[in-house]
């Protein structure tokens, strides 16, 4: 893989690695050694890795995985809960870094998709719930484990699980924080699909992505995001969406190819 991006401490080091081939993006969690567990310190800098990416320009799919092939996250790193965690301000704090975390890749201009291959726990979990799409690899292990702690999950992290799986699957996963293999994961909705070579997958996946149309693709992350939240009818937002993609290249060059009997080839 070319690397065409700035990695969180140079080339190839670092617990948050950030590499570029062609127009695939790929964001790995690299704590092998730790099942790739994070810390408030990488939640942290998550945000801004993603914000380097979005500005590079000509990213068309974003894939966040983990290094080593055991474990795409364990969750975050427990150990350091009793420096940053052990008052209600600090678990502000935390909790804030752990949402923007989210936030960042829910909101990532492309298409992101979560490579999923061995353990996927608690925070680990919330950053695959906050891509756009999860594929896993059937030895992929999940659980969301706030009840084995005794803790409460912000609000919008717990919505995108109700969001993907339903509010009494939601619950199932919650209070029980039961271990889930990846069919199970699968059948609850925790998982989109599972593929046996998980590589092969994401790379054809993300390399139909890359040939269809962002602008199509990012008014889809929007809308979908607002019926989420609660937007069930055409509005002036929706409609200014729409009519921005009619003055789009994207749209001239769609119906161009369609009547030329050829694949579009979208900036």
């Amino acid at each position: 893989m070319t690397t065409g991006l700035v990695t969180a401490n140079g080339p190839a080091t670092g617990p948050l690695l950030l590499d570029r081939d062609g127009p695939v993006a790929t964001l790995t969690i690299n704590r092998p050694d730790r099942l790739n567990a994070l810390t408030y310190a990488m939640f942290a800098r998550l945000p801004g890795l993603l914000a380097e990416a979005a500005a590079a320009g000509g990213v068309r799919a974003l894939v966040l995985r983990g290094a080593g092939g055991k474990s795409f996250s364990a969750g975050a790193d427990i150990s350091e809960f009793g420096s940053a965690r052990s008052t209600p301000a600090q678990a502000a704090v935390y909790d804030d870094a752990v949402l923007a975390a989210e936030e960042a890749l829910a909101t990532f201009p492309a298409p992101t998709i979560a490579a999923i291959d061995g353990y996927c726990y608690g925070g680990g979990c919330g950053l695959a719930l906050a891509c756009d799409i999860r594929l896993a690899a059937p030895a992929a292990r999940f659980a969301i484990t706030p009840a084995k702690l005794g803790l409460v999950y912000p609000l919008r992290s717990t919505k995108r699980l109700v969001d993907a799986v339903g509010p009494s699957r939601a619950k199932i996963i919650l209070m029980s924080g039961a271990d889930l293999d990846a069919r199970r994961a699968a059948g609850l909705g925790l998982v989109d699909e599972v593929h046996d070579d998980l590589d092969l997958a994401v790379r054809e996946f993300t390399a139909l992505l890359a040939a269809r149309s962002g602008v199509t693709q990012r008014a889809v992350k929007e809308t979908v995001a607002r019926i989420l939240d609660g937007v069930t009818a055409d509005d002036e937002a929706h409609a200014a969406l729409r009519a921005s993609a009619l003055g789009s290249p994207d749209y001239a060059e769609g119906v161009r190819a369609f009547l030329e009997h050829r694949p579009p080839a979208f900036g």
